[in-house]
Order: C-alpha cells, then structure tokens, then sequence
C-alpha cells in the first residue's frame, strides 16, 4: 500500500492561516459567516471537517527549538537555559510546563464535537439533484464524504482524548460544543473511564471510515485517517493502560486486549517494514508509515541538527552515549557482552541502526569526515557544538545546502508499522511469555524478531527464555528503533522506571585525538547533564489556569 501525506500539506496551509486566526473556519468571529453558513454546504462542512487534522501534535524540534528526546536519557540540547531543561531539571509545574498541551488538544476536541452535532443530517441538508447523472454522482460522492469525515472526527477525537490522558491522567470528557453560559464547573473523568471513552469510539467509527484512501481520486486524500489509523490508535493505547503506571494490580486482561488489538492491524495485512530504515523517515511513500503529517519544504530540522562545522548549523539535539551504548554489537550482544567490541574502535560491528539515527565520529558525513573531538571542526569547542559528541541523523536530508537555502519536505510519523509489532510483542510477553502464540499468528519472539530482520538491519535473533529477560530486550529494541519519535519520553513514565532512566545524569563521550593526523582516538565517558525526576513527574500538572477556571472542580494532579 502506497502512503503519501498529501492532504496534510494543505494541512499546513490551514496551519499559516491559523497563525492569524486561532479557529480557522470557525469564523463568526472573524468573517461574516455564521455557524449556520458553515455547516451548509458541501464546501465549507468538508473545509471544517478538515480542518479538526490542524490540532494533530507538531514533531520535531517542538519545544523550544528542541526534540521531546532532549528530555529523556537519549539527548541533550546543545542550548543552554531553554524550555527543555526546565523538563530535566525539575523547574515545571503548574503554572510552567513546556509541554502544555491542555488547550491545544481541548480546541481540537470541541472542533469536532461541533463538526459532529452539525453534520447530524448532513444527508438532507447537502444539495441533491436526482434528475441528472451528474448530480446524483455529486450527491453520492459528497455524502460519502460527509460520512468518512464524521468517523474520522471520531477517531481524531480520541486521538485528542489520548493525548491528553497521557499526559495528565483522567481529564474531563467533553462530548458536546461548550458555549459562553455552560458550567465551567467540570471534574476528571477517571483514567479508566477516559480509556473507555477513546477504544469506544474507535469501535463505532469503523463502519464510516474507508480502509485505505490509495488509489482513490490519484491519491489525494491520503493522508485521512483510515482503519489502520484506528487500530494503530486503539493499539497504542491499550498498552498504555496495561503498563504498569495505569495496571497496578497487573491486570492480565489488559495485556490480552492489547495484544488483541494490535494483532488486528496486523491481521489486516496491508501494511509492511520498509526495507530501507534510515531512508523510511525521509520517504514520501511507504507502507510502513500508517499515519503521518507531512511538512513543507524548509531546512529549519537541518539548520538545527547538521554538525556545526558546516556553514549555517546552529547545533540542536545531541544524542547521548547512553543512547549509543543502548545499540547492540552485531553479533546481538551488549557492548558489555560481547568480547569482541573494541572501544577504540566503538563504532564498527554494531547494529546498523546506530549509524543511520547518530552522527558519529570520523563518520562520513555531506562529504568530509564528521570532526566532533576535541578541536575538530564540530568538536565541543565550537559554538552550540554536541556537548555529547555525537548528532542527530535521523530524519534530516543531508544534501542541503544551507548557505543557497535549499529546502525538503519532512515527515514526521505518528504510527508506523514496527511500533505495532513491537506493541505487539510487549503485550503478547506480559500476556503469555515470549513463545505463546495463543492464537494468533505469531509469538511475541516472532515479533521482535521481524523488526530485527528488517533488511537494511538484519540483526541476529533474541533468544532470551524467559518472560522477564524477553521484556528487558523488548524495552531495548525499542528504545533503538524507535528513538526520537516520542517514545522513550512516554516509555519510561508507562514502565515505572524513570527514576532509574531519565532521573539520573546522561553522559556524552570527550573524545581526544591521538597524534598528528593519524587518524586514532580515545572516547572516555563523561557526564554531561545532571536530571531530576520526581514521583509526582509521572504525570503532568494541570495548569493552575484550568483549575482557577473552573472554581476548584478540577483536582490537581497528585502530588503537584
């Protein structure tokens, strides 16, 4: 199956409009159109359905200049004294949080909920004419329309609603349009409740939502949820609510229906690994990618990440050598493992990944050899030089020219195809053990497994026997193969291990040159950032506005 995000780049069209008007067409405030115009033709319903994708959450360097991974053990920023460290070093709460998405999520939910309590009799209400056969088709073809948008809005709204839970824990379930004399005055749904509310929803969409958009129109409508979108949703978030920071009793039968879920993406068998890891995250089409926002072209993520040696790099998100010991020697063992790993020459036999995701020294690189020791011309000396001695790879376009302001598009990827499987694997191992198929078409090894046998990979098989060993290298796998897409941030807090992960201090490499030109080095570890994490981090606070908003009715999270 074919994945273009094509309608997301009109997305982003709608995103510069918003810029300027924070409600694009929810426009009685700014035009003369009433909510009755809106929602009275074909064209400007379809523009407000669409318009419910511009709250999708932004990616890349979100806050501040900085990836979400900047806050975890896998990278540093390379700036000092920005919003992202105030997420590793304990100065957020309430009334400051970098990550705040409260209202952001909250206006894309009453979108759709308008959207939704609009379009109720949108059959009756969109223009037929029966007598020619152009009219009829126009009149199928935009109730049709009609109906995928209702159920996409349903599964948009979920999206939202998980989000927000994630983040914060129960939050209060908005079902309908809030106007200026409701009561304010609404509490938190429990986290349950709120679980129930999202899969609930998934399930009634699926009857209105297409299965794929390839192939329909040339292609121009995807990039629209479809089922698999659903399911990924659905997936993800079953785990979620299996992890150990939402099943304190472990309830197995959570686990089951996570396992469950995923399975049934699986089992559609429309998607598949794409064969190239490292050019997956600039691919325009693929059959991994299941949901994704496409941005216009720009080199703001190259400016950001390329090694400052080159002209135009300002330094942005370092990756650790926590992360870099993270990656497995080629022969499937830890660096600690395998006698064969040589630490002088750290980089060579080890999981292709590494070298695809992280800028490593003496690495080829735009044509010269990465220079990041000491001295080099990308070293830590340098201005917003990798504090770690290493940088970002993944998602970047190296054939930009900064300097002639050349420009690509960019991808970033809500739910591809390894996430399902390695969710997958998780669930089936807590549900079953790592061999049991119970049913289904694979074990929770085979799906770890195929991950790693990805062709551009091709790493040895995880032939660990037990229950427990299997989940420590699930967590690994992945932390390496999904590194930089928002996981490990979410991993750690869902695992219960963040004070062991992300509330420790993340270290870089100090590499030295041995000689005049030889060529050799030394890569003593060095501790580049000390973290704080606290039991109360797990979750987020809620901003002490909502709370003065509502006259007390929301609780604050514990222990904020």
């Amino acid at each position: 199956m074919r994945i273009f995000i094509s309608i997301l780049t009109i997305l982003a069209a709608m995103l510069a409009i918003m810029s300027c008007e924070d409600n694009f067409l929810d426009r009685k405030i700014d035009t003369n159109y009433t909510e009755e115009q809106v929602f009275a033709n074909y064209n400007t319903m379809r523009d407000f359905g669409i318009g419910i994708y511009t709250y999708l959450p932004a990616g890349f360097n979100r806050i501040n200049g900085a990836m979400l991974a900047a806050a975890t053990d896998d990278a540093v920023h390379s700036g000092t004294g920005t919003d992202i460290q105030s997420l590793t070093n304990g100065s957020w709460g309430p009334f400051n949080n970098p990550d705040d998405h409260w209202a952001h999520f909250y206006s894309g939910i009453r979108k759709a909920n308008l959207f939704l309590e609009n379009t109720v009799k949108y059959q009756t209400t969109l223009y037929r004419d029966t007598i020619t056969d152009e009219g009829r088709n126009d009149y199928r073809n935009q109730t049709n329309d009609i109906r995928w948008l209702r159920a996409e809005a349903r599964v948009l709204r979920a999206f939202f609603y998980f989000e927000l839970i994630k983040r914060y824990g129960g939050v209060p379930l908005i079902t309908e349009t809030l106007e200026v004399n409701n009561d304010y005055n609404i509490s938190r749904s429990t986290f349950d409740d709120c679980m129930s509310f999202i899969t609930s929803e998934i399930d009634a969409a699926e009857e209105g939502l297409r299965l794929t958009w390839a192939g329909f129109e040339d292609d121009k409508n995807i990039g629209r949820a479809n089922w698999g979108v659903a399911l990924a949703l659905k997936a993800r978030a079953l785990l979620y609510f299996a992890s150990p920071l939402h099943n304190k009793s472990n309830d197995v039968a959570r686990w089951k229906a996570a396992a469950s879920a995923a399975h049934d993406l699986i089992d559609l068998n429309q998607y598949n690994l794409a064969a190239d890891y490292e050019g997956l995250f600039r691919a325009i089409i693929n059959d991994e990618i299941i949901f994704a926002r496409r941005y216009p072209g720009s080199n703001s993520l190259e400016r950001s990440n390329y090694p400052v040696g080159f002209e135009g790099a300002v330094g942005g998100t370092n990756p650790t050598q926590d992360l870099v010991n993270a990656y497995q020697t080629t022969n499937g063992l830890s660096i600690e493992e395998d006698p064969a790993y040589d630490p002088q020459n750290p980089y060579e036999n080890r999981d292709p990944r590494l070298t695809m995701t992280i800028i490593v020294n003496d690495s080829d690189y735009k044509n010269r050899a990465v220079e990041t020791f000491d001295g080099g011309k990308d070293g830590p000396d340098k201005p917003r030089g990798s504090r770690t001695g290493y940088y970002l790879k993944k998602y970047s376009d190296e054939g930009l020219d900064l300097l002639q302001n050349t420009t690509s598009v960019h991808t970033w990827i809500y739910f591809r195809y390894a996430e399902v499987l390695l969710n997958y694997a998780e669930a089936m191992n807590e549900a079953y053990g790592p061999d049991d198929n119970a049913g289904f078409s694979m074990t929770a090894r085979e799906a770890l497994n195929t991950v790693r046998h990805r062709t551009s990979v091709n790493m040895p098989e995880v032939l660990v026997a037990n229950k427990e060993a299997f989940r420590e290298a699930l967590r690994n796998e992945r932390r390496v193969e999904l590194a930089f897409e928002e996981h490990r941030f979410w991993d750690v807090r869902r695992w219960k291990i963040a004070e062991k992960t992300i509330g420790t201090p993340v270290h870089g490499v100090d590499i030295e040159a041995m000689g005049n030109g030889q060529f050799l080095y030394k890569y003593p570890e060095a501790p580049v950032e000390d973290r704080v994490f606290e039991s109360q981090m797990y979750l987020y606070p809620l901003p002490q506005s909502e709370i003065i908003k509502t006259s007390g009715s929301l609780d604050q999270t514990d222990g904020w």
